[in-house]
């Protein structure tokens, strides 16, 4: 993919590794200028100093080949290079959205949104200070999750096959991991300490599913 990432702050040096391990070609917008020469000094690709806002920049970055374009500056800069890169025909649009508020103007402009990073994070550290025993997680519009948890020798889920478990009603396990394998669940599928596992629950449902996987 050629990809153009908007913004050499932390994110999108991130967004940068990212592609480059994939092997992806890789062009970054970025109007200060002491960033850019930070930039040069880590990664193998090109930046440009220069604002992203103009559509001559773009054009100098080829974005008439670009696959996608990522926006990660402040919330004004990313909505003005989204539409200008929508009406250049880029076909895939992600960007950094700060302020909740402004998440409808960038979905109307057919961009995929990643929400506020900082409360992004500060509500996964919560979740981890919450339900320490919880790996990872990903909220579904904030009626559902889905969560990974190790199952514990002493679960008294372990050694029972799914058929056996009584599951809380709206739980769900989805996915097991074990021993580098992955093992789409079925009723006859026996549950082993060491497991991990992918569970999806509703909001309301969650500390019942702990309390059966843990205890």
């Amino acid at each position: 993919m050629y990809i153009l990432i908007i913004g050499a702050g932390g994110i999108g040096q991130k967004v940068t590794e990212i592609a480059l391990r994939n092997k992806d070609d890789v062009v970054v917008i970025e109007r200060d200028k002491e960033k850019c020469d930070e930039f040069s000094k880590k990664y193998d690709a090109v930046i440009i100093n220069a604002d992203a806002t103009v559509k001559e920049t773009l054009e100098n970055a080829e974005i008439d080949k670009a696959d996608a374009l990522v926006a990660t500056a402040d919330d004004a800069t990313n909505l003005l290079v989204i539409s200008i890169a929508k009406n250049m025909g880029v076909r895939s649009l992600v960007s950094v959205v700060n302020n909740e508020e402004s998440k409808p103007m960038f979905r109307e402009k057919g961009a995929n949104v990643v929400g506020n990073p900082n409360a992004l994070m500060a509500e996964y550290m919560y979740r981890a200070l919450k339900r320490p025993m919880i790996k990872d997680f990903m909220s579904l519009g904030g009626h559902a999750e889905i969560f990974k948890i190790v199952l514990p020798e002493k679960s008294k889920i372990v050694g029972k096959t799914l058929s056996d478990i009584n599951l809380p009603r709206r739980v769900s396990i989805i996915a097991i991991e074990r021993n580098s394998d992955i093992i789409i669940p079925i009723p006859d599928t026996r549950l082993q300490a060491g497991d991990s596992v992918t569970v999806l629950a509703r909001e309301d449902k969650i500390d019942k599913a702990m309390e059966l996987f843990c205890k």
